[in-house]
């Protein structure tokens, strides 16, 4: 019989396996405290193809459990859009789509309300993706780091086709994470 242990164990003792003891796991992971962050963006009438909707930053070690989406109904024509991440203060894309991409719901028509829907899998990562780093998830999609690079990055939702969305709406975003130094 295999015996299997997480990170919070060391999986020798003296040889062995068995009764690991415990060990001090990554911050993060153990008896970390959950943290929250919301943002809105109003979309204007007549949003088009490339415009961002830029919703708050995160370090690059935070651990991401839920990414959730909220928005009334656009009226207008279909408006897709993506969700990932990219570097700060209006910089470039890292990953486009890493949380969601134009071709799933909800982000595939934006015209139908949504009430707070789960990007977090819709996308390139998994359920067991979940708690892991988002340098880490970013490794999953377009990154290519393989330590913490100790950045920040924005979530962003990115328009992606044009629309004639003839009255704007409040789009809302909420993150529970774990953050990277607790």
């Amino acid at each position: 019989m295999a015996n299997y242990f997480s990170e919070h164990y060391t999986t020798t003792v003296g040889g062995t396996s068995v009764d690991a003891p415990r060990i001090k796991a990554p911050p993060g992971i153990s008896h970390a405290k959950i943290h929250y962050k919301r943002g809105s963006v109003t979309v204007a009438a007549g949003v088009t193809d490339d415009e961002q909707c830029r919703f708050f930053p995160m370090k690059s070690g935070d651990r991401l459990i839920n990414l959730f989406l909220s928005t009334p109904s656009l009226t207008g024509t279909t408006m897709t859009a993506d969700c990932g991440l990219y570097t700060p203060d209006g910089g470039a894309v890292l990953d486009l789509d890493l949380f969601c991409a134009a071709a799933t719901s909800p982000l595939d028509d934006l015209t139908v309300a949504v009430a707070r829907v789960d990007l977090f899998t819709l996308a390139v990562l998994e359920n067991e993706d979940r708690g892991k780093p988002l340098w880490e998830n970013l490794a999953e999609g377009a990154g290519s780091d393989t330590t913490d690079p100790f950045l920040t990055y924005d979530v962003v939702i990115t328009m992606n086709t044009e629309t004639s969305v003839t009255v704007g709406a409040e789009l809302i975003l909420e993150a529970y994470y774990t953050s990277a130094g607790s």
